[in-house]
């Protein structure tokens, strides 16, 4: 199973069908499976159901219930797979005082007969308590959830984030532990620090990882992972 992470970068007044085409291509080319998207704006969004045909679903609900009056901001953090899928949800973070809600898609598939919890999201930037409290929610989710899990997204946080750390110990008391990519994913960092992460559950076996660098249409890297369940 190869599953993927990238933020794709909000956009909107510059947009071209062209980008979506790539992002099409990157998943057709690497074979991926599920794919996790950060930053999905209305006409990409809109574009992304034209060229994945109808065997794939497209998975999220916006961070905003007015379209219209929110677009250029109003994001989807959108599962895209062909796997059977059992359940699906959109989670509402916390955001306060931040003025731009945060959301976590969620969707429950049949993998070769097992149920799996795949979760995707992308964290507050800037205001270090809202991330704190969106991290306290996250866990607060999964610990609740009795399937083996895949959760990826844009954290806006690194390892060197105390409160991320204490995020990682707390998972890892669940059996779940990120995916170590030791590169960095935001471009212009200044560190080879990541700052989009894997988390995985103890029934998966990672086979392989790669952060794609030959996608230029975004300010991040897109993070590929092969695994196995065990």
């Amino acid at each position: 199973m190869k599953v993927s992470t990238f933020n794709i970068k909000n956009d909107f007044d510059y947009y071209k069908l062209d980008k979506t085409k790539k992002i099409y291509k990157y998943f057709k080319n690497n074979n991926i499976d599920i794919l996790g998207l950060q930053e999905v704006f209305s006409k990409c969004n809109n574009d992304l159901k034209k060229v994945f045909d109808s065997c794939y679903s497209i998975i999220g609900k916006y961070r905003f219930y007015i379209r219209f009056f929110f677009r250029k901001c109003n994001e989807k953090n959108p599962i895209i797979t062909n796997y059977r899928i059992i359940k699906k949800r959109t989670y509402h973070l916390p955001f306060f005082p931040s003025g731009l809600k945060r959301v976590m898609t969620h969707i429950i598939i049949d993998f070769k007969g097992k149920k799996i919890s795949i979760y995707n999201t992308h964290l507050e930037a800037k205001i270090v308590s809202v991330k704190e409290k969106q991290l306290k929610r996250i866990y607060r989710i999964i610990k609740k959830d009795k399937y083996p899990i895949i959760l990826m997204g844009d954290f806006n946080l690194n390892i060197k984030n105390k409160k991320f750390l204490n995020f990682i110990k707390n998972l890892e008391e669940l059996s779940i532990t990120r995916v170590e990519l030791l590169e960095k994913t935001l471009k212009s960092s200044k560190t080879n620090l990541e700052i989009d992460h894997f988390f995985i559950s103890k029934e998966f076996k990672l086979k392989n990882k790669e952060v794609v660098k030959s996608l230029d249409i975004s300010d991040h890297y897109p993070v590929i992972i092969d695994l196995e369940y065990k």
